[in-house]
């Protein structure tokens, strides 16, 4: 099983085309690449955060079971509901956050950030002269050995924290708003102070980053 994914991305593949410029295009490059696995990954984090939305709603109908007058009418009435629940949360969710796993650390970590290495590698070393020449050797070869790692973990970690944040709470909002509106404010100023705060700290990351990694002109 485990080699299953293992060998899913073939590093050393030859690129057929440069990295082309632009942020979005230069991620999509590599991306496209290996777009299944990543796909993957969308499709275990809606489960996981579809599943995690549904717990509380499964706690409220095992309250309203329990608190029934006949109980034990109640238990057998209800048995396939509480089939279905167990089967969901020591099931489905473990399955989907085992396929998770075996995707990211079997796959991505490894075949993805070894494949991003090795094109960046195979375009730098076709540059000119006059590159290697403008710039420090480590610095270039820092920026080859970390650009997978870079690519790879950027976005993973927008698919299991954008991507499950939203689906989590969308899907929490929704189900709020049903019961009472007003249950749905908070969560409502949540997702707009996060945003705020995405739109405000990422570019200024983002810049600092840029002037750290930018060679110093004395």
């Amino acid at each position: 099983m485990f080699a299953y994914f293992e060998q899913r991305v073939r590093p050393t593949i030859v690129p057929k085309k440069s990295p082309p410029p632009g942020l979005a295009a230069f991620y999509w490059h590599f991306i496209s690449q290996t777009k299944g696995l990543y796909g993957a990954l969308f499709a275990t984090g809606l489960a996981v955060a579809l599943i995690d939305t549904l717990i509380p709603v499964f706690i409220g109908r095992l309250v309203e079971v329990m608190e029934a007058t006949a109980r034990a009418a109640a238990l057998r009435d209800a048995t396939s509901m509480l089939v279905g629940m167990a089967l969901l949360v020591l099931v489905g969710r473990p399955l989907a956050i085992l396929i998770d796993s075996l995707v990211r650390h079997n796959a991505v970590v490894p075949g993805v950030t070894s494949m991003i290495r090795w094109q960046s590698h195979w375009h730098v070393i076709r540059q000119s002269w006059s590159l290697f020449q403008n710039d420090f050797a480590g610095r270039i070869a820092n920026r080859v050995m970390h650009m997978g790692d870079a690519v790879r973990e950027c976005v993973v970690s927008s698919i299991h924290a954008i991507w499950y944040i939203g689906v989590f709470g969308i899907s929490s909002l929704w189900l709020m708003s049903e019961a009472d509106w007003r249950l749905a404010v908070p969560t409502a100023l949540w997702f707009i102070a996060y945003i705020f705060f995405l739109r405000y700290f990422v570019p200024r990351m983002r810049d600092l980053a840029r002037s750290s990694s930018e060679p110093v002109r004395l």
